[in-house]
């Protein structure tokens, strides 16, 4: 948290938002040793790789940098804070992060140069474009409805004589298939309106659907040919092929397809401090 497909997958499925910014947090936290560990195990397979250490930083140094992050730490752990114990609501939470931000900004000296009319501009595209898409998922989202769509797949799946976790596995590999040739935000728009009485059916909590479905979109934004964070991280380093940019980036997708494994068999780290709050 804060996740925007979070707050997207809330306002389709008109699932507690909150609860899943705190469904989010240990998932979060498992994915980050995870993928930190596939570096670790690159480097140490091939030290070429990895930055050369060039000069060894002193204690007053790293004391130094950590006081300057310090704000941006503590904003975060507020915002946080304020959600889980209830204070503040998800939208007053966010309100109170951009305020906090801004202030520490404008004491740090980082406003000047028409910098705070640049990110006002940035937020009302980003803000722009996602309510079009909250449009647009809840548009689809009432069609299918009243066609019967959703019930009608949901009758078929929960129909199978299999085990509950067997259909899981098969939506899992449906968002993974999908995800190489649409972008993230369209598979939630698409996917989650159709599949989410299937989960309810099963006896599944959508908030922990919801932080699946969150990683699956993630895992989307790095897999070739679509994944959007290819070409971002092409535009950074240029000089990178997209060949092997897209070869590095699937070293990646094992550790959170663990990560999603472990959440299917464990689903108590999602719900666990979500169950704590409510």
């Amino acid at each position: 948290p804060p996740s925007v497909p979070m707050i997207l997958y809330g306002v389709i499925t008109e699932t507690s938002i909150g609860g899943l910014f705190l469904a989010g947090i240990l998932p979060g936290l498992m994915m980050a040793a995870l993928l930190s560990g596939t570096v670790v195990l690159q480097v140490l397979r091939n030290r070429e790789i990895a930055p050369p250490i060039t000069r060894h930083v002193s204690l007053s140094e790293r004391m130094k940098t950590s006081a300057e992050a310090l704000p941006t730490v503590l904003i975060a752990l507020m915002v946080i804070g304020a959600l889980y114990a209830g204070i503040a609501s998800p939208s007053e939470t966010g309100a109170f992060g951009a305020a906090g931000a801004v202030l520490v900004a404008l004491v740090m000296g980082r406003l000047g140069g028409g910098v705070l009319r640049l990110a006002l501009e940035k937020t009302v595209r980003t803000t722009g474009m996602f309510m079009l898409l909250l449009v647009g998922g809840l548009f689809s989202s009432f069609v299918l409805t009243r066609l019967g769509v959703p019930q009608e797949i949901s009758s078929f799946l929960t129909g199978l004589d299999v085990a509950p976790w067997v259909i899981i596995v098969m939506i899992n590999v449906l968002l993974l298939i999908m995800g190489m040739f649409l972008d993230p935000l369209s598979i939630l728009v698409i996917v989650v309106p159709i599949f989410l009485d299937t989960i309810v059916g099963l006896g599944y909590d959508p908030i922990w659907f919801g932080v699946i479905v969150t990683i699956q979109i993630e895992i989307a934004a790095i897999t070739p040919p679509v994944g959007l964070n290819l070409f971002v991280l092409r535009t950074v380093v240029p000089d990178l092929s997209m060949t092997d940019t897209a070869k590095g980036a699937i070293a990646f997708v094992i550790p959170m397809l663990i990560g999603i494994l472990l959440l299917m068999v464990f689903p108590e780290i999602a719900l666990w401090l979500p169950g704590l709050r409510y």
